[in-house]
């Protein structure tokens, strides 16, 4: 029984993976050790969460019994000479410090490109023996753009790449690009131009432009032309030059065009290889294209596919994980494995919590009790919840959550003002999974919906039920589907709000401010309640809120 660890030197999103006796032990991203996003830098390795991991598990990487790397072709450029320079410019990175461990190591090495690293962290998490695996991404260092894989037990078996001629090819990269003109930061703020586009409206020239960047080949399942990443630049230059940027309509439609297109690419794409192989029922994504939950409603409602899983951490996070997973298949550890949480990361007990709150002379303890969280909800109050491991991947899922009701319209603009955010999307429920179909139409692959990963459309009776966490023109929703059996906490609150209010449904958005990674810290969360941002904070050992005026006039009294 082996102790794997996971590394990957992808462009972006840094992370690192342990896995022991075929079981993942953590699954940890740098942005969120780091307090910032991860830089998209070349020579850049998860240096930060790899120390994290080891100190954690008391297993150093020279210990392992494997190391599975993912994304290859930095390391291998460094071995064979090329970008020796690495060492003096990013002396005081980690990279050569993580190389240098993985020389010394007594572990057996195993190298996995970034594709079948995306792969392997969808299929063999999905629960499925079965199952088709696709994945896209805007590209990488070893020139692919996605690949399409058979699933059958343990097996995986790729039968096609979609190279990158330039990443022009890529539908991830016309979304990068879009990103500027809008105002927006590209890699990051793609989610945004998506909440956008449900604002707009068709327009015969935006949808004619964008058919002439890119098209599907239906002969070889490859998208084309294949011509330089830089034509949508200047693509995005023609519109700007024409106006579109210059209205909130203008930008919504450009949006939608960009959505609509980037729909019917996939379902054209997708009918294909379901035509190709019509045995498998079941279907797995990954890689960053599969961050656009409105994509995956579509694909979940094309009818082709029984069930799809979307891996809760679909972006360049998952490379170190793939590779620790695929060394454990590889090594004969990894038995089938359905995902039951994604909580991966670490946790911080009762003594580091409580004393960052002596930190704070203006706070108030007083006992954690499901009722109590409940009834502060249900009187409007914004709560911060901090209990647990914190989570893999971009969605907070009830571990780093901010709790309110959502029954209120204003909400959404109250908790833009509150994190200093300009969120257009609307923030995403999280619901009693026994209740969720009877408020969402959910035709399978409720197994993603537990990781945030897919929109549904919201019932009729409903939308005016839950304002706060439905979008206004297309009444659809990022539902998170609780359970009691791996998500206790979170569902326990939910139902006993329920309990109250007659509604099984609150809004979870991400326990942090703008421009932050999830917080994970003591110190992060505090200073959100003294700030604040929220008005009581949960944790596992106490509710904390601070004083009123007129309390701490009585006290001095």
């Amino acid at each position: 029984m082996a102790k794997i660890y996971g590394v990957g030197f992808p462009l972006h999103n840094h992370s690192s993976a342990f896995i022991e006796d075929g079981k993942i032990k953590y699954a940890v991203e740098d942005d969120k050790m780091m307090r910032t996003k991860t830089p998209w830098i070349w020579g850049y390795s998860s240096g930060m969460s790899l120390q994290a991991i080891e100190d954690a598990t008391g297993v150093s990487l020279e210990e392992a019994d494997y190391i599975g790397i993912g994304d290859t072709n930095l390391v291998m450029s460094y071995y064979n000479g090329f970008n020796k320079g690495l060492e003096e410019d990013y002396k005081k990175q980690s990279l050569i410090k993580q190389l240098n461990k993985i020389k010394k190591s007594k572990a057996q090495v195993k190298y996995y490109s970034h594709h079948d690293c995306h792969a392997a962290s969808t299929y063999y998490l999905s629960g499925f023996d079965k199952a088709l695996i696709v994945t896209l991404d805007g590209g990488n260092n070893e020139h692919e753009l996605g690949t399409i894989q058979l699933g059958n037990g343990l097996n995986m078996t790729r039968v096609h790449t979609l190279s990158m001629h330039t990443n022009a090819n890529s539908l991830a990269t016309s979304w990068f690009y879009l990103c500027s003109p809008l105002g927006f930061v590209g890699n990051k703020d793609e989610g945004k131009i998506m909440g956008m586009a449900g604002h707009g409206q068709y327009n015969k020239r935006l949808a004619k432009g964008f058919k002439s960047l890119l098209s599907y080949n239906k002969g070889d399942l490859s998208f084309g032309p294949t011509a330089h990443d830089y034509i949508y630049e200047w693509f995005y230059k023609q519109l700007e030059k024409e106006g579109w940027f210059k209205t909130d309509q203008g930008k919504v439609d450009v949006a939608y065009a960009l959505q609509k297109h980037t729909e019917d690419l996939i379902v054209e794409y997708l009918k294909d290889i379901a035509q190709r192989y019509p045995d498998y029922k079941n279907i797995c994504f990954a890689g960053g294209l599969f961050a656009n939950v409105k994509v995956n409603q579509v694909i979940n409602e094309m009818g082709y596919f029984n069930n799809i899983f979307v891996t809760p951490g679909m972006g360049d996070e998952s490379i170190a994980l793939g590779a620790a997973i695929l060394a454990s298949v590889e090594c004969g550890d990894w038995k089938p494995y359905k995902l039951e949480n994604a909580f991966l990361g670490f946790s911080y007990n009762q003594d580091q919590i409580e004393q960052e709150a002596l930190k704070h002379e203006s706070l108030v303890k007083i006992d954690f009790d499901y009722k109590k969280v409940a009834e502060l909800l249900n009187e409007g109050k914004i709560l911060g919840l901090y209990q647990g491991r914190f989570e893999f991947g971009p969605r907070a899922l009830g571990s780093r959550s901010i709790m309110v009701r959502a029954t209120d319209p204003e909400t959404h603009e109250m908790l833009n003002e509150r994190l200093k955010r300009n969120e257009i999307m609307p923030f995403a429920p999280f619901v009693l999974g026994e209740q969720a179909h009877n408020i969402f139409n959910i035709e399978g692959s409720e197994h993603t919906a537990e990781f945030m990963t897919i929109t549904y459309t919201c019932k009729d009776e409903w939308v005016n039920k839950i304002p706060a966490v439905i979008h206004k023109v297309d009444n659809t929703g990022r539902p998170q589907l609780v359970y009691k059996h791996n998500n206790p906490v979170f569902y326990n609150i939910v139902n006993e709000y329920y309990k109250i209010s007659g509604i099984p449904v609150l809004l979870n958005t991400s326990f942090n401010a703008h421009g932050e990674p999830i917080n994970i810290y003591p110190d992060q969360v505090f200073k959100h309640l003294i700030d604040g941002v929220v008005d009581y904070l949960v944790t596992e050992y106490g509710i904390y809120y601070k004083k009123e005026k007129n309390e701490e006039d009585k006290n001095n009294s």
